[in-house]
C-alpha cells in the first residue's frame, strides 16, 4: 500500500475532477447535431479554432505564456474574413499579439474574467472597414469570440486556483512540520502516514523509519487500549486529553496526553480516511502551556465558528470566527446558554433535541436557523460532536457552524431556473402542435371559402373561422416566447426609435388619469433584436403598469445606455452580469409589490387579477422574449412605492447602422388578406414533394397544391424523402419540408440536396424550431414559410421558389 509521508502529498483518489465549462456555443452545436440542423461545413472553421484553443490551454501552469501565444495565433483562423483579422491578448502586464496587429475601430473586445475578477482582455480587429456599412463581425463570429474569451477565463482561473491550492498545500505541510506539538496520523489499516519533526524529537524515530509501517510507540500491554481509542475515533468521536504511556526509541516510557480526531475529506459521506494524534509530553511542563496557547491560536485561525459548551448548554469556548459570524464578542458569549442563539420556539425545541442527542454521546449534523446579535437570522450548517474527559466521561459538546446563506440562494435560483425551463418546454411543445392544427384548419377553411359563391350565406362564417385562426396564431407567440423558441427575425435597431414609434399607440392605450413621461435623451442605444418582439415587450410592460396604477398616477418610459461593473453586478434569479447594455425602463407609481410577489410575477399563468380578467402570460412573455434575445430583466418594487422594470439588451456598437427592414426570405404571410381570385390554377403539373411528420398537415398541403394544378407527393421525414429523391424522383421539381422531424430534419435534407446536386430547390417550413433557424440555412433555402399558413401564402412561396 502506498503511503504519503509528506502530509501535503495528495492521494490520487482524492483529486477533484476538473470543472467542465458550460460553453453556449458547443451546447448549441450539440443540440443542432442531434436534430440534424447544423451546417458542418460552415462550422468546421469555428470548431477547428475552438479545438486549437482548447489544445493550447491544456498546457501546464509554467507554460501558460506559450499557451497565450498559440491562442492569439490561432484565433483569426475562426473568422471568415479576407484578410484575416489581427488578435491581441492582455493578461495582467503580459501582452501577446499576432504579427502586424493594430487596433482599429472595426474591432471586438471582451474581458477575461475568472471568479468575478478581471484578469485582462482579448481583442480582434479588422484591418479594413466592412463592406456596405455592415457590422464588423457576424453573430456567429461574435459567439465564437465570446467562447474563446470564456475559455481563456476558465484556463487562467484554473491556473490561479491550482497555484492557490499549491500554496495552501505548501502552507499546510509547513504548518505541520513547524508545529512544536508532536503530530502523527495513521490510516485505516494502522500504518503511519504523517510523522512531524516534533514527534521525531519526542519519540526518537525519524519519519523515514516510521511512515508506511505500524506505529512503533506501543507496548504489548498498551495495544488493546490504543485499539479501543482508534475504533472510537474511526466512528467519528473526538477525544481530548487522554492519558497514555508510549515508548521511545530507546525503550524508555513517555507519559503523554493524547488528543485524537478523525480526518475526513470535505463533502465525503464515507468514514474517516485517517486518524490524527496530537501529543502533549507530560515530561515537558513548559510544552503543556505552549501547546494550550498554540491550540487556541489554531482554533482562532479557522474560518468556521467553533463553539464548545458544557452538558448544561453553557458556552465554554467561542473562537474569533464565532465572534464575526454571530456578532457577540467572546467576553459576552462565554457562560451564555447556547439556546440563546436560536430565534424561535420551534428552533429552541429542535436545539434542545440536538443537545439531548449529544448528551447520549452521539454525533449530529444538520441545518438550522440561528440568530445574530442584531436579531437577524441565517441558515447554518452545524456539526456537533461530544467531548470526553480522560476517563471517557462526557463533559461537553464542540460544534462547528458555517453560514450557508449563499448556498441557499443558489439552490433557490436553481429551482426557479428548472421550473421556468420545464414550463417553457411545455409551452413550446403546445405551441408547436397548435400551429400544425391551425395550418390544417386554415387551409381547409380557405379552400372551402374559395369554392363558395360570392353571395353564399356561409361565406361570412368561413371568414370568421379564418380570422379566428389568425387570432389563435397570435396566441401562440407568447407561448413560443415563454419557451424561448420563437422564430426570431433579428435586426440591428435603435431601441429609442422603437419606443418613439410606438409612443402614439401607448398614449391612446393609457387612460387620461395617468400622466405619461417618455425620456429618450442621450446616445443612441442600438440592439440586435426582433422589432415585433421589442414592441410586444414594451406593450406588455405598459399594460402591466396601467393595471398597477389604480387612480391618478404616472408612468415613466425611457431608453438609455448603462454599464454594469463587477462591483454593481446583480445576482439572484434575475441576474445581470457585468457589461454594457441598452436599457429600456418602464416605471409606475402604482401599488408596488412585496418581495414574495416579485419572485413570482414572471411565472407563466400567475396573475393577481380576478378569474377571467388575466391570462398570467404578459410578464412571463416579456421574460421569455428578453432571455431569448440574450438580455436580462431587473425588477425593483416596494409596497406603496411603485414598480420599475429595467430591460437590458447587449449593446451593439454599429457605427452608421440604421434600423433595417424585415429580413428577406421570411415568407411568412398566411394570405389572410388575399382575395379568393388570387388562389388560382397554375399552368402545368409540376411535382412538389411535401415532407412532414404530421399526417394532417401533409394532407392539407397536398390538397392545396393539387387544387392549384400541382402534383403533390408526400414523405413522413427527411430520410424517406431522400429515398424518393434517390429513386425515379417522379419528376419532383421542389421540396417543401418541415424543419424538425424524426430521423432527419429539414436542415439535414437541405444539406443532402446541396451535396448530391440534383438541382431540386427546398422550401423550409416551421411552427417553431427547437433552436432559432440559423440565418445561413434560411439564405441557402429557396424560401421559408412559417406555420400556420393558408393556400395563398403557400402558392406564393412555391411560385417564388420555382421562379428563382
Amino acid at each position: 500500500m502506498k503511503t504519503y509521508s509528506d502530509p501535503g502529498e495528495q492521494d490520487p483518489r482524492r483529486r477533484r475532477p476538473d470543472r467542465i465549462p458550460q460553453d453556449p456555443y458547443l451546447a448549441w452545436l450539440e443540440g443542432a447535431l442531434e436534430e440534424g440542423k447544423a451546417d458542418l461545413r460552415e462550422r468546421m472553421k469555428e470548431l477547428s479554432c475552438l479545438f486549437a484553443v482548447d489544445r493550447a490551454l491544456r498546457r501546464g501552469d509554467p507554460e501558460w505564456r506559450v499557451s497565450l501565444q498559440e491562442v492569439v495565433d490561432v484565433l483569426p483562423s475562426g473568422f471568415r474574413l479576407n484578410p484575416a483579422p489581427g488578435a491581441r491578448i492582455r493578461l495582467g502586464t503580459e501582452e501577446v499579439v499576432t504579427s502586424g496587429f493594430r487596433s482599429t475601430e472595426w474591432n471586438m473586445t471582451r474581458r477575461i474574467v475568472a471568479d468575478d475578477r478581471e484578469l485582462g482582455e482579448v481583442e480582434v480587429a479588422r484591418s479594413r472597414p466592412p463592406p456596405g456599412g455592415d457590422a464588423p463581425f457576424s453573430l456567429e463570429e461574435a459567439n465564437l469570440f465570446a467562447s474563446v474569451a470564456d475559455r481563456l477565463g476558465e484556463a487562467m482561473g484554473r491556473i490561479h486556483a491550482e497555484e492557490s491550492l499549491r500554496q495552501g498545500e505548501m502552507f499546510q505541510r509547513a504548518l505541520i512540520r513547524a508545529s512544536p506539538i508532536p503530530l502523527f496520523s495513521i490510516d485505516t489499516e494502522g500504518s503511519v502516514v504523517v510523522w512531524n519533526p516534533a514527534a521525531e524529537r519526542v519519540f526518537g524515530w525519524s519519519s523515514e523509519e516510521v511512515c508506511g509501517n505500524p506505529l512503533p510507540i506501543l507496548g504489548e500491554a498498551d495495544t488493546e487500549a490504543f485499539i479501543g481509542m482508534r475504533r472510537r475515533a474511526a466512528d467519528g468521536e473526538t477525544l481530548t486529553g487522554v492519558p497514555f504511556t508510549c515508548h521511545r526509541h530507546d525503550g524508555s516510557p513517555a507519559p503523554v496526553l493524547l488528543s485524537i480526531s478523525p480526518v475526513r475529506l470535505p463533502f465525503d459521506d464515507a468514514g474517516p480516511r485517517a486518524i490524527l494524534f496530537a501529543v502533549q509530553d507530560l515530561d515537558d511542563a513548559e510544552s503543556v502551556e505552549k501547546t494550550n496557547r498554540l491550540q487556541a491560536r489554531l482554533l482562532d485561525s479557522v474560518g468556521q465558528a467553533v463553539i464548545a459548551t458544557d452538558l448544561e448548554g453553557r458556552i465554554t469556548y467561542w473562537n474569533r470566527a464565532a465572534e464575526s459570524i454571530y456578532g457577540w464578542p467572546s467576553t459576552e458569549a462565554l457562560g451564555r446558554d447556547i439556546l440563546d442563539l436560536v430565534p424561535s420556539v420551534e428552533a429552541h425545541r429542535e436545539a434542545g433535541e440536538v443537545m439531548e442527542t449529544l448528551r447520549r454521546g452521539e454525533r449530529w449534523t444538520g441545518r438550522m436557523e440561528v440568530r445574530r446579535r442584531d436579531g437577524s437570522t441565517f441558515p447554518a450548517l452545524v456539526t456537533n460532536a461530544p467531548i470526553h474527559d480522560a476517563h471517557d466521561r462526557l463533559v461537553g459538546v464542540v460544534g462547528v457552524s458555517t453560514d450557508i446563506s449563499q448556498v441557499r440562494e443558489l439552490e433557490a435560483q436553481l429551482r426557479h431556473s428548472q421550473k421556468m425551463q420545464a414550463l417553457g418546454g411545455l409551452a413550446g411543445a403546445i405551441a408547436h402542435d397548435f400551429n400544425n392544427l391551425l395550418t390544417v384548419i386554415q387551409g381547409h377553411t380557405e379552400m372551402l371559402a374559395h369554392d363558395l359563391p360570392r353571395n353564399s350565406l356561409f361565406r361570412e362564417d368561413m371568414q370568421e373561422i379564418i380570422a379566428a385562426t389568425h387570432r389563435a396564431t397570435r396566441l401562440t407567440r407568447p407561448l413560443l416566447a415563454l419557451s424561448r423558441r420563437q422564430v426570431m427575425e433579428e435586426i440591428v435597431l435603435d431601441l429609442g426609435k422603437s419606443l418613439a414609434d410606438i409612443e402614439p399607440l401607448l398614449r391612446r392605450l393609457i387612460p387620461s388619469r395617468i400622466q405619461v413621461e417618455v425620456n429618450l435623451v442621450g446616445k443612441r442605444a442600438t440592439v440586435y433584436a426582433d422589432p415585433s418582439q421589442v414592441d410586444q415587450v414594451i406593450m406588455n410592460l405598459v399594460v402591466n403598469a396601467v393595471d398597477a396604477v389604480k387612480g391618478v398616477g404616472e408612468i415613466r418610459l425611457g431608453v438609455d445606455r448603462c454599464t454594469i461593473t463587477p462591483e454593481s453586478a446583480v445576482t439572484g434569479p434575475w441576474e445581470a452580469p457585468p457589461g454594457t447594455y441598452a436599457r429600456l425602463t418602464v416605471a409606475d407609481t402604482g401599488e408596488g409589490m412585496t418581495a414574495d410577489l416579485a419572485e413570482r410575477v414572471f411565472e407563466p399563468f400567475f396573475t393577481t387579477k380576478p378569474p377571467g380578467q388575466g391570462t398570467g402570460l404578459g410578464l412571463s412573455t416579456v421574460f421569455g422574449i428578453v432571455k431569448q434575445g440574450r438580455g436580462h430583466v431587473l425588477l425593483t418594487s416596494e409596497p406603496g412605492e411603485g414598480t420599475t422594470f429595467e430591460i437590458l439588451w447587449p449593446l451593439v456598437e454599429a457605427p452608421g447602422a440604421v434600423e433595417s427592414a424585415a429580413k428577406a426570405g421570411a415568407g411568412n404571410s398566411s394570405g389572410s388578406g388575399r382575395d379568393r381570385d388570387e388562389i388560382r390554377l397554375t399552368e402545368g403539373a409540376a411535382t412538389v414533394l411535401v415532407v412532414d411528420d404530421d399526417p394532417g398537415f401533409r394532407a392539407v398541403v397536398q390538397r392545396m397544391l393539387e387544387r392549384s394544378g400541382y402534383r403533390a407527393v408526400t414523405a413522413t421525414n427527411g430520410r424517406e424523402a431522400v429515398d424518393m429523391l434517390s429513386g425515379e424522383a417522379e419528376g419532383i421539381v421542389l421540396v417543401l419540408s418541415d424543419v424538425v422531424m424524426p430521423l432527419m430534419g429539414g436542415s439535414a435534407l437541405l444539406e443532402y440536396l446541396e451535396e448530391t446536386g440534383p438541382g431540386v430547390p427546398i422550401v423550409l417550413t416551421s411552427g417553431h424550431p427547437d433552436r432559432e433557424l440559423p440565418e445561413d440555412v434560411r439564405r441557402r433555402a429557396a424560401g421559408f414559410l412559417r406555420k400556420p399558413f393558408g393556400p395563398a401564402g403557400l402558392l406564393r412561396v412555391v411560385r417564388e421558389a420555382l421562379d428563382r
